[in-house]
């Protein structure tokens, strides 16, 4: 056995000793502050959280049309005070700081829970998720989800969950779930995702954004002791933005591109780069997600669900799927959306070919071509500015 295994296993072990230590505590706490909660149980309180740092997707959409629309409802949004998106929230008021004794207090009090993430109001995500079954947590929960289901994600299955209200944004989506997650028929519902309902007033530029999705195997890598840098994934996307042939025809047409990097890697600042100042690295702190898409004039990504908001805005979207293997073993299993059949462009494995591709959507004014604009507009037939609304409504009829 290695020196380094032996660290790596020492490593791990320390681990599971700290985090034993921090779930003992999270007990404490609940159970601690559980009966103090039954003084505002009676106030009807809603909660809105997305991962407790972060307020630009379904859960900060959600609770904004909320606050504008139901002002005297008891609606709080939890958030971390260094929160780089505290100040879209700060406009609405009824704040909570994340893991403060208010966000305890509320959280256990709350009569309903809404988030883009399992257990996402939650003081600890991870701990609540998984030892839900032991908690007696009141209220309903609301999944708004972080985007459109198109794998068969097991951890989302009602045995797993528990949910009262899974909110679906596309009409095969919603098929899928209701016939493969186990929920009951009024717990499953399709109304669009909440922050859809801003993809419909936009201004396009000469932009490109490139986002791939994230990667359990590059985690095990990193556990491991192994650099991520060093993976078939890192190094298939530095050598396109390193691709002369793709950065000359960016620079005649007056093309940018942006690459973001999945919020996972961006603890790693240096593992993608571009000689070519036309190329911008994106990073959370700096750029806003729904801001690209709704910006950009093409988007390329892997398997990614953001390309279902690019197909919902009607624009091209090109797949560059270099290793479907190990996405579909270890990341995701496949589950009702097959990107050659139902994608909203081309999917191609080689970097040439990609190029070729971009290439042509440069030349072409970034049009999207058919038959994939008909694709997009059966796989989303609500197409409107009531996706909040729905869903609204759909949390009432859940609270009475």
């Amino acid at each position: 056995m290695t020196i380094r295994r032996i660290k790596t296993g020492l490593r791990w072990r320390v681990r599971a000793l700290i985090k034993k230590c921090a779930d003992c505590l999270e007990y404490l706490k609940y159970y601690l502050l559980y009966p103090f909660a039954a003084l505002y149980r009676s106030r009807d309180i809603w909660i809105v959280a997305e991962r407790g740092t972060d307020a630009r997707d379904n859960g900060f959409h959600m609770f904004r049309y909320l606050r504008e629309n139901d002002p005297s409802r008891a609606v709080y949004y939890i958030i971390s005070a260094d929160s780089a998106d505290r100040k879209n929230v700060e406009p609405y008021g009824n704040i909570i700081d994340y893991g403060s004794l208010k966000h305890y207090l509320f959280f256990i009090a709350a009569k309903v829970h809404i988030s883009t993430h399992v257990m996402g109001t939650s003081p600890d995500r991870s701990f609540y998720t998984h030892k839900r079954s032991r908690i007696r947590l009141p209220g309903k929960t609301v999944f708004l989800q972080h985007g459109v289901i198109q794998c068969n994600l097991k951890q989302l299955y009602a045995d797993k969950t528990r949910l009262d209200l899974f909110i679906c944004g596309a009409a095969p989506e919603y098929d899928y779930v209701k016939a493969t997650f186990g929920y009951r028929n009024n717990e499953v519902r399709y109304t669009g995702l909440a922050r859809y309902d801003q993809l419909h007033d936009f201004e396009t530029k000469k932009q490109i954004l490139i986002m791939p999705t994230w990667r359990k195997s590059l985690r095990a890598r990193r556990a491991s002791g192994d650099a991520p840098a060093d993976s078939v994934f890192v190094r298939r996307w530095n050598a396109l933005l390193k691709n002369e042939k793709l950065l000359n025809a960016a620079e005649r047409a007056g093309v940018t591109i942006l690459f973001y990097p999945h919020i996972e890697l961006q603890r790693d600042p240096d593992l993608f780069s571009s000689p070519d100042p036309r190329v911008i690295i994106a990073d959370f702190a700096h750029y806003d997600v729904q801001t690209l898409l709704k910006e950009s004039a093409l988007l390329i990504t892997d398997y990614s669900s953001v390309h279902f908001d690019f197909g919902y805005m009607k624009k091209p979207v090109v797949y560059y799927q270099f290793d479907p293997e190990d996405f579909y073993s270890r990341h995701y299993a496949p589950g009702y959306f097959d990107h050659r059949t139902m994608g909203f462009g081309e999917v191609t494995d080689d970097e040439a070919a990609l190029v070729d591709l971009v290439i042509d959507a440069m030349e072409n004014g970034f049009s999207a071509k058919e038959p994939y604009r008909q694709r997009c507009e059966a796989f989303f037939p609500l197409h409107d500015k009531n996706n909040c609304r729905r869903i609204y409504q759909e949390i009432l009829r859940l609270d009475s």
